[in-house]
């Protein structure tokens, strides 16, 4: 049975950030927002072979679209783990619903699955639109839950060839009373380059940013701002009234945080040490094993609610292989891990 996704028509359609994106770019975009693979905090595990068939595209289609998505900041795309972060999500659906009663388990469940470099960005962005009563809430969850990586088991996928790694953020309907970002009378580091914004129209604009930051609802730097401003002037597609985009910008542009260094991908040499080998984690009591494949590739078996699913994902670059070079895992052997996947409990 399918699952109801809404789209803001307005939202969408009228959206500042998206007047530069080609048709096939706002193609890709719906489909991500409504996909049968995604969930309800709009990050998730998907093929892009899959996802290409599933609009009618090659895959090379879909990775050349998802490569200007990128370079607009409207998604960030992870190739090794086939993980897509929708980063207009929030357009669409309203955070706090996500942690009502029905819904918190699968909010943390979906947290635990992310590629651990997203994490610390997707929680400062998740939380920022959460009431102070829900933030609370979610750390307790976050922390009553075991500090293990949880892999994402795309369970009917296959491999695919990877992407470019994705970086963005972009919510116009958020409320946050953010107030972190400097005002444009404040000193600033370096100065702000207003190239590209017309003279006529810059007064319009440094007001319109001014405006925002006083009232707490600009979640970027001027610069980034004015910068963002000016390239829809270079576009040659200026808008009709600058103030008006240049507020709609202030609100909705969320400078991305920068992304933790990964550890270097395995090597052939550590990959034919560890083949065939199994683990487990945590230490005590686990609920997580895997047998790692000289392909790059590990084969899963996660324990929930006491029942084994198992999957196929990539080893990654994460904290599971910094924990496996480190030793920290626990070997169990083949016959554990293979009476586990045939579904018998140890």
């Amino acid at each position: 049975m399918g699952r109801q996704r809404t789209i803001n028509d307005h939202g969408f359609w009228h959206s500042p950030l998206l007047q530069q994106c080609t048709t096939e770019d706002k193609t890709a975009l719906l489909h991500l927002l409504t996909s049968p693979v995604s969930n309800i905090i709009g990050a998730y595990a998907l093929v892009p072979r899959i996802a290409a068939a599933e609009i009618g595209w090659s895959q090379d289609q879909w990775l050349q679209v998802v490569e200007r998505l990128r370079a607009e900041d409207l998604v960030w795309f992870e190739p090794a783990r086939m993980f897509v972060w929708v980063r207009i999500w929030w357009f669409h659906n309203l955070a706090s619903q996500t942690m009502g009663p029905k819904l918190r388990a699968r909010t943390i469940e979906n947290i635990r699955q992310l590629p651990e470099p997203w994490l610390a960005p997707f929680l400062a962005d998740y939380k920022a639109r959460l009431t102070e009563e829900l933030r609370q809430l979610l750390d307790t969850l976050l922390e009553g839950d075991a500090q293990v990586e949880a892999l994402p088991v795309p369970h009917e996928y296959g491999i695919d060839a990877p992407s470019n790694l994705s970086l963005h953020n972009s919510n116009a309907n958020d409320k946050t009373n953010s107030k972190l970002t400097p005002t444009l009378d404040a000193p600033a580091e370096v100065p702000v380059d207003k190239s590209g914004i017309p003279a006529s129209s810059l007064g319009q604009v440094e007001a319109a940013i001014a405006k925002a930051q006083r009232k707490g609802v600009s979640k970027a730097g001027t610069q980034a701002i004015l910068s963002a401003v000016a390239k829809q002037y270079q576009s040659n597609r200026p808008p009709k009234d600058a103030g008006a985009y240049a507020y709609a910008v202030a609100q909705s542009l969320v400078t991305p945080p920068q992304q933790p260094a990964l550890p270097a991908p395995p090597s052939k040499s550590e990959l034919k040490a560890w083949a065939g080998r199994c683990f487990c984690w945590p230490a005590e009591n686990p609920s997580s094993f895997m047998r790692v494949e000289e392909t790059g590739f590990c084969e899963q078996v996660t324990l929930k609610d006491g029942e084994p699913r198992h999957g196929y994902a990539p080893l990654g670059r994460g904290n599971l292989l910094s924990a496996l070079r480190e030793g920290k895992l626990r070997e169990v052997s083949a016959v554990i891990f293979e009476d586990l996947a045939k579904g018998v409990r140890p």
